[in-house]
């Protein structure tokens, strides 16, 4: 007999799921001396749990649906054993009341493949490869045929690069025990929460062309994935452009860039649902318009600057909000065409803009979202250096360079405060509508109000409704009981 907790048949299969969908024939399981064992093994990938708590000899063969069943939120034991032949029970206590249920045995691979070896030897990394492994893997294009862009790029240098066309992620600091750049397939494992913040060990099994598996160990878990041979994959490194003269740099900050992930959605949407004008005016404001709403609205940054000279680009508003979840605190944006480059001090991030022609101009009449100051965040802003002047290797000559300080902005400050949302109107002669526009805006505004009073006119009438429901209740009771007397 087999025990194991409803917890851990939790925790089994999010990760099984996640990693392979519900395309799994069985599930092995295990234990003796050397603990519990549970693998699972796919075409191109293969997946074991082992947890090292010593039990008694059993080995048994599992449908996922069993792992449905009995999974659980606490603790419990669960009791896998097998029946009779080609029928395997599990028995356990869900809120008190006993379950026994009998499920068909997953019949055995007549020539089963083997399940994989470990590597002999295994460099480790920290806890931040797997979360550098989930950021790669959302930089990825499975459906691309021309280059393998489903793939991750593991190189000897310590670089962890992925694309999918469109852009691009590049980070370095890691160990992969690989003496050429190796190709892992596509995966969904890295992307399990469930998974533990350990290091993570990685070990290489080599066979007569090279690395074939690439093996990661991230505490109880051990995960065997295929290379691939044939793909290619792009030189990230020819595509990052340089930054030291872009045109424009945006600064962003740590308040803002939590202030844009939660209110970007106010936005209105284009026409593909993905434009954003970004424009570094003075100030650092974001743009769009749609086609039901042409009046654009803008969300003013107000605890961002920008660095260098005034650029109004289009860009694709999920990748720049991508590059602020991540943490980059500098954008740089050499032209209005080029790609946008986020940079630290070991991720390099870029994306393709969209056309210039697409982006939006400030209009008299549009509604405004702003960010409340962080007078915090606003005072400790670190200084950029300012860059000296290039010199031109053909001519000798030195290249005129905008000066950074007289082209960076800051905004005044203002008490912090709520989002506001501020509607900049035209004016209009003795205070009335004087155009359809304004007279619309108006209309628009009344009608709000009223809709705002109906609301609060149905929930007052649903309460006093609640009310009399009640009393009626109560009165009935009380007939009742001097019946009853």
């Amino acid at each position: 007999m087999i025990q194991i907790t409803r917890q851990l048949a939790k925790l089994l299969r999010l990760v099984i799921k996640r990693t392979f969908g519900r395309q799994i024939g069985m599930i092995a399981v295990r234990t003796g001396n050397n603990g519990l064992v549970v693998d699972v093994q796919g075409a191109n990938q293969s997946l074991r749990y082992h947890d090292r708590h010593p039990q008694d000899a059993e080995s048994l063969l599992l449908p996922l649906q069993v792992l449905d069943d009995v999974q659980g939120s606490k603790a419990e034991p669960v009791f896998l054993n097998t029946r009779r032949t080609g029928v395997v029970g599990a028995s356990w206590q869900e809120n008190g009341v006993f379950r026994d249920l009998e499920y068909d045995a997953p019949e055995p691979f007549p020539v089963a493949p083997a399940f994989p070896a470990l590597p002999a030897t295994f460099v480790q990394n920290g806890p931040g490869l797997l979360t550098a492994l989930r950021d790669a893997y959302e930089t990825t294009d499975v459906e691309s045929k021309r280059y393998a862009l489903g793939c991750v790029q593991l190189r000897q240098d310590g670089a962890l690069a992925a694309t999918d066309g469109r852009q691009m992620l590049r980070q370095t600091g890691f160990q992969f025990g690989c003496d050429q750049a190796v190709l892992i397939q596509p995966s969904r494992f890295f992307t399990c929460k469930e998974l533990p913040a350990e290091p993570v060990r990685i070990g290489n099994l080599p066979d007569d062309k090279g690395v074939a598996t690439v093996v990661f160990e991230i505490g109880p878990w051990t995960y065997w994935l295929g290379t691939e041979r044939e793909g290619r994959f792009p030189d990230v490194d020819s595509i990052i452009p340089s930054t030291d003269y872009c045109k424009s740099t945006l600064r962003l900050s740590l308040a803002d860039a939590r202030f844009m992930a939660e209110n970007l959605h106010r936005l209105p949407n284009g026409a593909t649902h993905r434009e954003l004008t970004l424009d570094l005016n003075g100030s650092v404001v974001l743009r769009a318009a749609s086609i039901s709403t042409p009046r654009p609205a803008e969300m003013i940054l107000s605890n961002s600057i920008k660095q260098g000279d005034d650029i109004r680009i289009c860009t694709d508003r999920q990748f720049l909000a991508r590059a602020a979840a991540m943490g980059y605190s500098e954008i740089h944006l050499p032209d209005k065409a080029s790609p946008a480059v986020a940079r630290d001090n070991s991720r390099t991030y870029l994306w393709m803009l969209l056309s210039p022609k697409d982006a939006i101009k400030p209009t008299d009449d549009c509604v405004r979202i702003e960010s409340p100051l962080d007078y915090g965040h606003r005072t400790n802003l670190p200084t950029i250096p300012q860059r000296t002047t290039p010199v031109n290797r053909i001519a000798n000559q030195p290249v005129p360079v905008a000066s950074s300080q007289s082209s960076t902005t800051v905004m005044s400050p203002q008490p912090a405060s709520e989002p506001t949302v501020r509607r900049r109107k035209r004016a209009s002669n003795n205070g009335k509508a004087t155009t359809s526009l304004e007279v619309a805006i108006s209309l628009r505004d009344q009608l709000r109000a009223a809709l705002a009073s109906s609301k609060e006119l149905i929930r007052t009438i649903k309460t006093e409704k609640r009310g009399q429901k009640s009393l009626k209740l109560a009165l009935a009771s009380l007939k009742q009981l001097q019946a009853v007397a």
